[in-house]
């Protein structure tokens, strides 16, 4: 079935063919302030799509942050037992200003990954079932199941969340009938789902985990720039976040918010000097690790305010993610992994034809080959079997560039050789 034979005029998802066909001629204007893509790092020999793994920066944070790097070479004892204190309390308060979150219970890590195993450890004395959803970032998954193995009166079930779900509800009321069963301590919910890039519905299964007495892990990696966030406001117990990914700090730049009632528990999986002293302390100094990656956060978030502003670059890329997913699955005869009353990110993921699937030893495989053929890069996951293919919508893109990124992906998919 194709994605448009999904689309009749009494649809129950509420939009018409005659709609959707109308999107192909509605390509989004470019960004103002983003017009020059020189600006970013990327390889314009490249259409880069993946921003959503390892993110993309601004030439701009790239020299900032070598520039603070000479100066950190230069006199290092002075750089980290003088300054850097300071420093990290700065750049705190504009990261916690940026996501709405309480500045003390901000603390910095490498990345979500990091971040969740911390919340893992320090609950490891907690008996009761993690929950983890079915699209789950594999690291997390990993991750739980160790923790689950190193303890015996633990185990991880995972929420079979509906791909794709015809509405949001479906997705809560999946969780909402997990967390009726066994007896769960944690559950770790997806913000955005790494696979797919959906957007979850984050408040109804907040309010579904607190009516069952379940304290809540948000894996927020692709959230942070993507989607305005108000953590105070969620009410969950810890947030992971990226920083790296749609923000455009460097690689290195994450953190971990916590709320009041876990700080005095919640520590990093790596003891250091300050272990004993409070919940930001323990986090803030772990030694040599290199705390740039942190303090051109603000940079980065900075930028991007004074090019086009934060909302304006979340419009244009939940405008490209509307026009060009349609098209992407049609292309492919298949589907988009979203609901349609679930809001559009910065990201849109399609299925692949079963056929497809037969042809390639891999989805990593079908990727490298769309690199190959066309030296254009996706994000390939498989999910229940089946392979999604995701655009991140970067504003160093244009229509033209998403035009030649189907065409690809198509090429790929329907002639494997």
């Amino acid at each position: 079935m194709g994605y448009f034979s999904q689309y009749s005029n009494d649809s129950p998802w509420g939009c018409s063919l005659a709609k959707v066909l109308a999107m192909h001629d509605l390509a989004p204007a470019p960004l103002r302030g983003f017009e020059d893509r020189s600006a970013w790092a990327v390889n314009h020999d490249w259409i880069f799509l993946n921003a959503g793994s390892f993110g993309m920066r601004l030439r701009a944070v790239a020299a900032a942050r070598a520039d603070l790097l000479q100066t950190y070479e230069q006199q290092p004892v002075d750089f980290l037992e003088r300054h850097a204190e300071q420093a990290v309390h700065a750049a705190r308060e504009v990261i916690a200003s940026f996501v709405g979150a309480d500045p003390l219970g901000l603390a910095c890590v490498t990345n979500a990954t990091e971040a969740i195993d911390a919340v893992l450890a320090s609950m490891r004395h907690l008996s009761g079932d993690i929950l983890i959803g079915s699209e789950a970032y594999g690291a997390v998954q990993q991750a739980s199941l160790w923790e689950a193995a190193a303890s015996n009166h633990r185990q991880v079930r995972v929420v079979d969340t509906p791909l794709p779900a015809m509405q949001a509800s479906d997705i809560v009321n999946a969780w909402d009938a997990a967390l009726a069963q066994g007896t769960p301590a944690l559950a770790i919910v997806d913000h955005i789902t790494s696979p797919t890039g959906v957007v979850q519905p984050v408040e109804g299964i907040i309010a579904c985990c607190r009516a069952h007495g379940v304290a809540v892990l948000i894996d927020g990696a692709h959230a942070p720039g993507m989607l305005p966030l108000e953590i105070d406001a969620l009410g969950v117990d810890w947030y992971a976040g990226n920083l790296h990914k749609w923000v455009g700090a460097p690689t290195g730049a994450g953190f971990l918010w916590t709320s009041a009632a876990y700080r005095d528990i919640t520590r990093p999986v790596i003891p250091s000097h300050f272990i004993h002293d409070g919940y930001l302390e323990s986090f803030d100094w772990q030694g040599t690790r290199d705390i740039t990656p942190w303090l051109m956060a603000p940079v980065a978030i900075e930028a991007v305010e004074q090019r086009s502003g934060w909302q304006a670059l979340r419009d244009w890329q939940q405008e490209m993610c509307a026009w060009c997913g349609p098209q992407l699955a049609d292309a492919l005869g298949t589907m988009l992994a979203s609901p349609p009353d679930c809001p559009h990110g910065a990201m849109v993921a399609a299925k692949l034809p079963e056929a497809t699937l037969a042809a390639y030893d891999g989805h990593f495989a079908f990727r490298d080959e769309v690199a190959k053929r066309h030296r254009v890069e996706v994000a390939m996951s498989e999910v229940a079997g089946s392979w999604w293919v995701r655009f991140s919508m970067g504003p160093w893109l244009c229509p033209a560039d998403l035009e030649v990124a189907i065409d690809a992906v198509q090429d790929c998919a329907l002639q494997p050789s």
